[in-house]
């Protein structure tokens, strides 16, 4: 098992494929995989690749996040 990552609002940090209890398919997804990729609390953009072909996002979901480090 990953270890899960969380960015620095506490969001969690997920993959494409990645996929947890709490899927909900986006309305607009074309293909109905049960990943991340097609989930409503996912939020996939170009700017979050990791320098290798891999897509990574954040998932908005309340249930998934961490407490943020206070800064």
């Amino acid at each position: 098992m990953e270890k899960k990552i969380y960015d620095e609002n506490g969001l969690l940090v997920v993959k494409e494929n990645y996929c947890c209890e709490h899927f909900e398919p986006d309305d607009g997804a074309l293909v109905p995989m049960k990943e991340c990729w097609c989930c409503k609390w996912s939020n996939f953009r170009t700017e979050n690749r990791n320098g290798t072909s891999e897509t990574l996002s954040v998932c908005n979901y309340v249930g998934n996040t961490n407490v943020a480090v206070s800064k």
